[in-house]
């Protein structure tokens, strides 16, 4: 209509022009209507360039983004069938982690960048291919360049997830170390370790108290409970393990959990100002377990800077029930070992064969009654006398158990 009107306009201009009468108003009425006629006029052009210009627009966007969808329908089964070659792909670089993943190391950051771009690239493909089969003959034009574009991201993924190297690396933030296992393992200890591990698996208990008689196997059961956790079933971001030993100081103590960290704190001598600094760093470094041995008094935990909360656990050994009970921890008993167990330890360390003789068989029993079940005692003793079947050196060392027993009892 609007181009209809700009050509009625300029074609009764052109015959105006010719008989030259719009030079020549004839009055002022005539003069103000060519006035008005020739502001109608350019209200026209502008109009018609508006529409050229819009016209144009279309038909740039048509050019540039609409192709004629022949075989769309069949690129849309292609990209399919590479995201499941994908897929597939991605399954076996999962399973490649699963292998490769230990304590001390985590995935490296370009596997996980993958990893989330093939997550992306599997919702973003049902959404274009509910748009390919749902628009019609036109609509589908515009989509030709989006199904290429994905089919050509599916393939660049493809080409980048042919990793050669390991799929994992050092993780540099991870604290803990593998303790050597201690020669007293038997059966009661073992048993004592699963019960503290029980403990680790229940959320309600954050310090767990692990009390009984020098000698008994306390350090030797939560050196287990060390290198159960570093396995990583369940997951702490670090393991600290700390030798408290008898008069340690707020100020030793917060250094030794710093040196077992590897970090640093203050020299200031302020106890306060240090203990913000250490409960900072660990509740910094998220879930953590910390392993204080061989405490003889009972601490504030804030006071040394040990954050109580549901991020960390405490796990400590005792010989006093009451340091336990008054550091609120759920308390963990250390049994001395049965009459089978304490034998097993025995032969084990003083060596199997001797154990045949009929001679040093009731003498070696008596020793093992005397040691009283405990294990630290049991080893000292028979490694002492590995080795050795001599029976008047096996009564002298009876009789020497009896004294030393004798002495400590006295004292």
């Amino acid at each position: 209509n609007l181009l209809f009107k700009l050509h009625f306009f300029l074609q009764v201009s052109r015959y105006h022009f010719k008989k030259r009468a719009y030079f020549y108003p004839k009055s002022v009425s005539h003069f103000l209507e060519m006035g008005s006629a020739i502001k109608h006029f350019m209200e026209l052009v502008e109009q018609a360039g508006t529409v050229f210009e819009v016209a144009n627009t279309i038909r740039g966007l048509i050019e540039n983004h609409w192709e004629f969808p022949k075989g769309i329908d069949q690129n849309v089964n292609n990209l399919k069938r590479k995201r499941d070659q994908l897929n597939g792909q991605k399954e076996d670089i999962e399973s490649r982690i699963k292998s490769e993943l230990r304590p001390r190391k985590k995935v490296k950051k370009e596997v996980d960048l993958w990893i989330e771009n093939v997550k992306r690239i599997n919702g973003e493909i049902p959404n274009l291919e509910s748009k390919v089969r749902g628009s019609s003959f036109f609509s589908r034009g515009f989509l030709v360049k989006n199904v290429r574009k994905k089919e050509e991201e599916v393939e660049e993924l493809l080409e980048k997830g042919r990793f050669s190297d390991d799929l994992v690396v050092n993780d540099l933030s991870w604290i803990g170390q593998v303790l050597p296992t201690p020669s007293l393992v038997v059966e009661t200890v073992k048993r004592k370790k699963n019960e503290i591990m029980q403990h680790f698996r229940n959320d309600e208990v954050q310090k767990i108290g692990v009390y009984g008689m020098p000698g008994v196997g306390k350090t030797s059961a939560v050196t287990l409970v060390n290198n159960e956790l570093l396995k990583g079933e369940i997951e702490f971001k670090i393991i600290v393990w700390v030798t408290v030993g008898r008069k340690c100081s707020v100020i030793e103590l917060q250094n030794k959990i710093a040196k077992a960290m590897n970090v640093s704190i203050s020299e200031d001598e302020d106890e306060t100002l240090r203990a913000g600094m250490l409960s900072e760093i660990l509740s910094e470094k998220g879930r953590f377990v910390l392993i204080l041995d061989d405490v003889w008094e009972r601490f504030s935990f804030e006071k040394v800077g040990i954050p109580e909360s549901s991020k960390g656990k405490l796990v400590l050994t005792s010989r006093s029930l009451d340091v336990c009970r008054r550091m609120d921890c759920q308390v963990v008993k250390m049994e001395p070992l049965s009459n089978e167990d304490a034998w097993t330890l025995f032969s084990d360390k003083v060596g199997q064969n001797l154990m045949t003789s009929a001679d040093l068989l009731p003498i070696a029993k008596s020793i093992v009654e005397r040691c009283a079940g405990l294990p630290l005692v049991i080893v000292i003793v028979a490694s002492s006398m590995r080795g050795e079947d001599n029976l008047p050196i096996w009564r002298n060392a009876l009789a020497e158990l009896n004294r030393k027993i004798s002495e400590y009892y006295r004292c």
